[in-house]
């Protein structure tokens, strides 16, 4: 499972070795503080709503979610959801999905909730 860390300056997400695979090989996504122009708890990541559009991935149906979703729609969002995992929501400014390849990340982890609300958008 992917982790996130958080300081006043960056997020930083860091994928396992097989995530990497539908990320391009990218080990990890470094998004600067000020490219974040959202941050949102996500209680049921692996379900349609939270993952809307085509995907360039893997899925395991309600259970396992990684890679680009969002295929035929105007967003670029990666995921790496887990069922029974809520997950943080990372909104990107056009700068910020310049820089990443992706205009929003949804990336599961215990700490979502605390990570929702300690750490907004500056």
């Amino acid at each position: 499972m992917a982790t996130v860390r958080m300081d006043d300056r960056q997020v930083t997400i860091e994928l396992t070795r097989w995530e990497r695979l539908f990320a391009g090989g990218r080990a990890r996504f470094v998004l600067p503080r000020e490219a974040i122009a959202s941050t949102d708890f996500v209680e049921h990541p692996t379900r349609w709503q939270a993952t809307p559009g085509g995907r360039s991935g893997i899925i395991v149906t309600g259970v396992l979610k990684v890679g680009r979703w969002g295929v035929g729609t105007r967003t670029r969002l990666f995921v790496s959801a887990r069922r029974w995992i809520p997950a943080v929501r990372f909104g990107l400014t056009p700068e910020g999905a310049d820089l990443t390849g992706y205009d929003a990340f949804l990336i599961s982890t215990e700490d979502a909730a605390a990570l929702t609300r300690t750490h907004q958008p500056a």
